[in-house]
């Protein structure tokens, strides 16, 4: 909590953390839509939950007590091999659901230099045009984030609900107010 609270302070948001945390399963995760010089973003089919066989962007859980700006920078190189550049946080969730749909979820939009894509664990790295994302297998919720990301000033809060076939639902969206 003490890592969200400073985050929090340096983003100069003003946002009351406590409405983050809505049971004892959420885990907190980061992900970054990062674009290359050729209007690409840096995307991953991943190979297991959640969201097996969809596309995402990369990222991962922030450890305990572990700055989020230098989780994403972590989980970003240990899934791509790339270093991030003009990272700006776009949207925080809070998500609740069935087992592995309970996240706390920080999403960026990041720069990356375009080179080969390498092995990743967690699935294939593949490079999507921006301006098709639509047209790629892009899980239910992040077509409905994306606008709030690339069409919209500011940053967003956005609570998710998932049923029992992991469904998205959003239930509330709030433009937050830095300070």
């Amino acid at each position: 909590m003490e890592n969200i609270k400073s985050f929090f302070e340096k983003q100069k948001l003003n946002f009351d953390i406590s409405r983050l945390f809505k049971n004892h399963n959420q885990k907190m995760a980061v992900i970054c839509y990062a674009e290359n010089e050729e209007n690409e973003i840096l995307m991953l089919e991943r190979i297991k939950e959640p969201f097996s066989g969809k596309l995402v962007p990369p990222g991962g859980k922030v450890e305990k007590n572990e700055d989020i700006v230098q989780a994403i920078k972590r989980e970003y190189i240990e899934e791509t091999g790339f270093e991030l550049n003009d990272l700006r946080l776009k949207v925080f969730t809070s998500e609740e659901g069935p087992e592995h749909y309970n996240w706390i979820l920080f999403i960026f939009l990041g720069k990356v230099k375009k080179q080969e894509l390498q092995y990743c664990n967690e699935g294939i790295l593949k490079w999507v045009k921006k301006d098709k994302l639509f047209e790629e297998n892009l899980t239910n919720i992040d077509k409905k984030i994306i606008p709030y990301l690339y069409e919209k000033e500011g940053i967003y809060f956005i609570e998710i609900n998932y049923d029992e076939k992991k469904n998205a639902e959003i239930i509330n969206i709030e433009n937050v107010e830095t300070q």
